[in-house]
């Protein structure tokens, strides 16, 4: 019996001791008890990294925002495991949360052009005996990017999210280059965007505050591209906007002066409501957009419809009744012909 408790013992002793030991390069010692330095590594530390993108969703244009739920995956090799750890081990979660920082090494990652905090759901941490070690989290988070809205609605945006890692720079941390293209799900981004492209790079960024020479940060860039598709806006914008516009040139058939001052200026009223109620959808922009562009035309057509209707029954209703039906008659075919030809105009400089 006391044998088999002392062999017990000493297994358990020598598990436990393995678990101890599993120190990773030694970045950050101790310096005289009190301070701690960073320790440079020989070379630095090459690692992979991967982020695989489950749901696109909540895209806010006003905000510039949009939600991401994926996976995050790192890997890299220390040798400090190679010929001590004799098979898999794997740690999730709380388990993996008490061993990061104590006995096992893991950078902190911090997503650049995240909003807030994101919220790990689970994570995981995998030492092979080669050395080869790999983290892996399930995450989501609010990022932000700057768009584009010049072709609103037939715009394509780039959905990007940045990584580096938080307290090592070039000299002991650098994410090695990919090579194969991504795949893409079209079912990874909301129903209102489809995916064209997705890649992702790497390059560097340099700041500034750390160090008054500067300290560059390897940085992985994921970039998903997506066009908006354009059926509910053709319908709920598109469509409106050209029969306000079009209703506006049958003032040309109204005899009754009273009457086609009233169509106009109601019509007027409801193209500024309908403006409103685009601009809601945008953030406010230093540029115009297609859509824009085109309300602008509207509000000129009946400005204009406006001018010729006072003036002409002002001026040429007086003096030649024939002279005033005929100018008429000449805005039913002149008006449609000139709101073809510049929208054509802004079809060309905005979406080519």
């Amino acid at each position: 019996m006391l044998a088999n408790y002392i062999i017990q013992f000493y297994m358990l002793f020598m598990s436990h001791t393995i678990d101890i030991n599993q120190d990773i390069i030694p970045l950050i010692v101790e310096d005289s008890g009190t301070q701690e330095k960073m320790v440079l590594p020989e070379k630095p530390i090459a690692m992979d990294v991967m982020i695989h993108i489950n749901k696109i969703y909540g895209i806010n244009t006003v905000d510039e925002t949009y939600g991401v739920d994926g996976y995050f995956v790192a890997t890299w090799y220390n040798e400090t495991y190679d010929n001590t750890v004799e098979e898999v081990r794997i740690y999730e979660n709380d388990i993996a949360d008490e061993m990061i920082g104590k006995s096992i090494w893991i950078p902190a990652f911090e997503f650049i052009n995240i909003i807030g905090n994101r919220n790990v759901q689970n994570k995981q941490v995998i030492i092979r005996p080669n050395g080869k070690v790999t983290y892996n989290e399930r995450f989501d988070a609010l990022f932000t990017t700057e768009m584009d809205f010049r072709k609103f609605p037939f715009d394509t945006q780039k959905f990007v999210i940045q990584l580096e890692g938080f307290s090592y720079d070039t000299r002991t941390l650098y994410f090695d280059e990919v090579n194969s293209p991504l795949p893409f799900d079209p079912n990874e981004i909301t129903e209102e965007w489809e995916i064209t492209s997705k890649r992702a790079y790497i390059n560097s960024y340099e700041y500034s505050h750390l160090d008054e020479n500067g300290t560059t940060f390897s940085r992985y860039n994921i970039e998903v591209t997506a066009e908006r598709l354009v059926a509910y806006y053709f319908w709920q914008l598109i469509v409106p906007l050209f029969l306000i516009i079009s209703i506006s040139w049958s003032v040309f058939w109204i005899k009754n002066i009273s009457d086609q001052l009233t169509t106009s200026f109601t019509l007027m009223l409801t193209l500024v409501a309908f403006n409103f109620n685009t601009s809601s959808m945008l953030p406010n922009l230093p540029y115009r957009t297609f859509i824009e562009a085109l309300i602008t035309v509207g509000y000129l057509s009946i400005f204009i419809n406006l001018v010729i209707i006072v003036f002409g029954s002002a001026i040429l209703k007086k003096k030649s009744k024939e002279t005033y039906t005929r100018l008429m008659t000449y805005c039913r075919y002149i008006f449609p012909m000139a709101f073809l030809i510049l929208t054509t105009i802004q079809v060309i400089v905005f979406l080519y």
